[in-house]
């Protein structure tokens, strides 16, 4: 787990603490019942994430077993027959095509926002997540990168190194995780000024470009390239193919000027899971007709 990731999931446990136990002892029951009882407050991927924060912590502290029924917890809003709805997902972006992605970089030049710039082409470049921005090491022509995901059971998240086929692209990626990483801001500081920055762009859009969606354009963008699941999972930091389903498919892939990232020569692929269950990526992955659906499966 990375240290960022450590200090974000302290930082979450003390303000859950503070804002929902305020005059509780803590103790396992009282934490389990009070997460149960704000489910519906949060959507169901920050319910997760606010789980393992708690489980993080409380294991941080030396208990173990209370830190595993915490991650044992179910969240009452997405439960077999709930009658309680889970909060609705914020509305966002489907596509973000190349001429916006050039559009937000001048303008963030231009505001010499230049953290912004280089989280904005890190994420369009390379598809990394956000928080792995940091990680990244540039060793020669190829990028390092440490997976943000990874667990103590070994089987979410990966790292992988990743390289560009030309030098120009390599130099534009380089370039920016060099200035990346000479910031001081946060990672929820430079999310904020991309919100900012973005209304300051396009005023009369009611939803804007995020990293995470500049990364999501990524995986339909391979996707539409042709190659294996296995190769654009490692791509994206996931050990099963089944993980990147969550991506577009090839009807949301947009033409660009760059170069598609790929695998290092050297790159260790046999920790990827080809999974049985997952739908063929490779629907997606063929050039889309115009009018084209993908083929269903059964």
């Amino acid at each position: 787990m990375l240290k960022s990731t450590e200090e974000r999931y302290r930082k979450l446990a003390r303000h859950f603490y503070k804002t929902r136990l305020p005059d509780t002892p803590l103790s396992t029951s009282a934490i389990c019942k009070a997460l149960t009882a704000c489910a519906a407050d949060y959507r169901p991927d920050y319910f997760r994430v606010l789980k393992n924060a708690l489980a993080f912590d409380v294991r941080e502290r030396g208990y173990p077993k209370a830190a595993k029924r915490i991650l044992l917890t179910a969240n009452p809003t997405t439960i077999a027959d709930s009658t309680i709805p889970p909060k609705a997902k914020r509305h966002a972006v489907k596509a973000v095509s190349e001429d916006d992605v050039i559009a937000l970089l001048r303008h963030l030049e231009n505001t010499r926002h230049y953290d912004v710039f280089a989280a904005v082409t890190l994420a369009w470049l390379l598809g990394v997540r956000p928080s792995e921005m940091h990680s990244i090491r540039v060793v020669g022509k190829e990028f390092h990168i440490t997976g943000a995901k990874k667990d103590d059971r070994g089987i979410r998240g990966a790292d992988r190194v990743i390289k560009f086929p030309n030098q120009t692209d390599f130099e534009v990626a380089a370039a920016a995780v060099d200035l990346y990483q000479k910031s001081h801001r946060s990672l929820a500081a430079i999310r904020e000024t991309l919100r900012e920055q973005c209304r300051q762009l396009w005023p009369r859009r009611k939803v804007q470009p995020t990293l995470k969606s500049l990364r999501h354009q990524m995986g339909s963008n391979l996707k539409a390239s042709g190659i294996s699941p296995k190769l654009m999972a490692y791509i994206m930091g996931h050990q099963s193919t089944r993980s990147i389903e969550r991506y577009g498919d090839r009807r949301t892939a947009t033409k660009r000027s760059f170069s598609l990232p790929e695998a290092a020569p050297n790159a260790d692929l046999s920790k990827v899971r080809v999974s049985r269950k997952s739908k063929p990526a490779w629907y997606s992955a063929e050039p889309a007709a115009k009018g084209a659906s993908p083929k269903k499966t059964h």
